[in-house]
């Protein structure tokens, strides 16, 4: 039964990286293309790309395993990711016309142009490459945890996420933005097929949904009430951490890259209006891990619980398929944070850092090479120093969240200069630090939240205070 589970996995990688690839041959190369798809993708591409970028490993794993050890504090994440899409409905349309103006192809290109500084810009590619390298070891662990479980233990995680993330390598080393779009549409459909196949967790393996809760009532009460099953997430912590992903999610550097991408800015904005329909598969996963403590109430690792449990519900076919979902979410993700990292070192720390002669198609060689880089790097810390980055993991929502005040007012407010929005930075990264690692969350608030308040407290008085932008500037952007 595990032949059948690992021929329909590793079928979805091989087809998904064929087809990512045949999607990068079709255009002339450039470094537009190979970052940005040439602004060319229309709303239906968008949405599922948007989807399979944005619902990852976490999803599949993370959303379950949460719900399994802490409970209800993992209903923040279907909250966002409601909430978030308004965030992303009110700045796609910011995004997409100054990056279609000005020819930005990063989330630091913008920063560097509208407050005249290139070192501020090197500062948030510097944040930003440091917020998404935890979460690409995120996603090679998930695939291993997922191809591991799927397999019915034949391929231990090891091997199973190096042949994911080389294959990953290849298909982003050759189809860039244009590859992880096209695939991401397959692996959003499929993900959304996945997570409804999960709901069969609760409805045959527990007898429905109904009994489920007056289980959980009965036996894990604490699973539904602040502050949660271990007692650590007050009603505080989980208002501020849904605060922090609003205002945060858009803040994430691949993400602005896939706006910059679209064709036109309605793109993006009816993607994200539309969003939280596909957000509904967060329901099931949420349900499976509930079901995991009276399926398997004495799981190891709470991260397994939707593979355990459909391992007891559904036959080895059906078991490749969410497998194969699984390692869609992971690879699509983890695809598109590799590419974006590599396109933000490229452009940002060499061109428009290091090596200001370099050429544009230099630059897109260089982002294609350090695709290889960053994946074999990633690849190194997840095997053998896991937990260099998981403190980074912890905190990267609190760091990219602190884009938040410079991205805002640089649309809106004249007076913000680059001195107050450096500083707003760097002083709320600073706080990020100290509220996570010295005093935790301090009253039960996310460090995010301790960070941006500082981070605003700084821009607008140092704003103020200091020399206005230049009148080009603001009549690039205002007029």
């Amino acid at each position: 039964m595990e032949i059948i589970a690992l021929i329909i996995i590793f079928s979805w990688l091989v087809i998904t990286t064929i087809v990512a690839a045949l999607a990068g041959i079709i255009k002339k190369f450039s470094l537009e293309e190979w970052t940005v798809a040439s602004r060319e993708i229309r709303s239906i591409i968008m949405y599922f790309a948007l989807a399979a970028e944005i619902y990852s490993a976490f999803t599949f794993l993370g959303l379950a395993g949460w719900a399994f050890s802490y409970g209800y504090s993992i209903y923040y994440a279907p909250a966002y990711f409601t909430t978030a899409y308004c965030t992303g409905f009110l700045l796609a349309k910011y995004y997409w016309i100054y990056s279609k103006k000005f020819g930005y192809i990063t989330q630091a290109d913008y920063f560097a142009d509208r407050y005249e500084s290139r070192l501020l810009g090197v500062i948030v590619a510097i944040i930003g490459v440091l917020a998404l390298l935890p979460y690409i070891q995120l996603q090679i662990i998930g695939v291993g945890i997922i191809v591991e479980s799927a397999s019915y233990g034949t391929i231990d995680r090891t091997t199973a996420f190096i042949i994911a993330f080389l294959c990953t390598a290849v298909f982003i080393f050759i189809g860039g933005a244009r590859g992880i779009l096209w695939t991401n549409v397959l692996q959003g459909i499929l993900m959304f097929t996945c997570a409804f196949i999960v709901l069969g967790v609760p409805l045959i393996g527990v007898g429905g949904i109904d009994r489920l809760f007056d289980i959980v009532i009965r036996e894990f009460p604490s699973h539904l009430v602040p502050p949660g099953a271990k007692g650590i997430h007050p009603i505080q912590w989980y208002m501020s951490s849904l605060l922090l992903t609003t205002l945060g999610f858009w803040m994430f550097p691949h993400l602005v890259m896939r706006v910059y991408a679209a064709k036109s800015p309605e793109a993006p904005m009816r993607s994200t209006a539309l969003m939280p329909w596909y957000s509904i598969l967060a329901f099931p996963i949420i349900l499976a891990g509930y079901s995991a403590l009276i399926l398997v109430p004495k799981l190891g690792v709470a991260d397994m619980a939707v593979m355990e449990t459909i391992k007891i519900v559904y036959p080895a076919s059906i078991v490749g398929l969410v497998g194969a979902g699984g390692l869609a979410a992971a690879v699509s993700t983890g695809g598109g944070l590799i590419q974006a990292s590599a396109a933000i070192i490229a452009r940002n720390w060499i061109q428009r850092g290091l090596w200001p002669k370099a050429g544009d198609i230099t630059t897109a060689w260089i982002a294609r090479f350090l695709t290889l880089v960053i994946t074999i790097t990633s690849l190194l810390l997840a095997l053998y120093a896991p937990a260099l980055l998981v403190y980074l993991l912890l905190v990267a929502y609190s760091f990219v969240v602190q884009f938040f005040p410079g991205t805002a007012l640089g649309y809106t407010w004249k007076r913000a200069t680059k001195a107050g929005v450096m500083a707003g930075i760097l002083v709320g990264c600073l706080v990020v630090i100290l509220t996570s690692f010295v005093w935790r969350d301090p009253y039960g608030v996310h460090s995010g939240i301790w960070g941006l308040a500082a981070n605003f407290a700084t821009t607008i008085p140092v704003c103020l205070i200091t020399k206005p932008p230049s009148q080009q500037v603001l009549n690039r952007f205002f007029k």
